[in-house]
């Protein structure tokens, strides 16, 4: 299904529309009411949209994550946020964010304030080839060879108001 996120402002989920902003109703009117373990996130698509309320259940953030192997692929900025390479999209981002990123937890996370857009991935590539090496695996391994895979995409974007990622 087609993804488009528009940072600062909405996620186009196929016919429907998010915006930041949107009071809960409205989001349950359009998606349903989803699945929710606290009553502040909520789950849509199979568990690969996860939905943010604020205090006045307003969508604060929109987060995809299925990464790679998920069957929605958010598109920002005209680039596929799953497969593009990662180190493209964090530049592409980094430009567009045109100011401070918070790169605290670099490679595994970034967050561009400005534009209030995070990506998060569990490992680097950088690991996966070390860890192969240390087991004297061959990077030819399937298994390695996967993990490789997924290592060189962002497993998670997600969109947030105005000054979500603000101290």
């Amino acid at each position: 299904m087609q993804v488009v996120l528009y940072p600062l402002d909405r996620a186009v989920i196929g016919e429907k529309t998010i915006g930041l902003g949107m009071h809960k109703t409205s989001v349950w009117n359009t998606l349903g009411k989803g699945e929710s373990f606290d009553g502040k996130r909520y789950y849509y698509f199979h568990s690969e949209v996860a939905i943010d309320f604020d205090d006045e259940d307003k969508v604060e953030f929109i987060e995809f994550l299925a990464g790679t192997d998920g069957e929605l692929k958010p598109v920002i900025y005209g680039l596929s946020a799953f497969e593009e390479n990662a180190d493209t999209l964090t530049e592409v981002l980094t430009k567009k964010n045109n100011g401070e990123i918070d790169d605290a937890e670099k490679p595994y996370s970034y967050g561009f304030p400005a534009i209030s857009v995070g990506v998060y991935r569990e490992c680097s590539p950088e690991e996966i080839i070390q860890e192969a090496g240390d087991e004297g695996r061959s990077l030819e391994d399937d298994d390695v060879r996967e993990d490789l895979r997924k290592a060189m995409h962002w497993s998670t974007i997600g969109i947030g108001v105005k000054d979500y990622y603000k101290d």
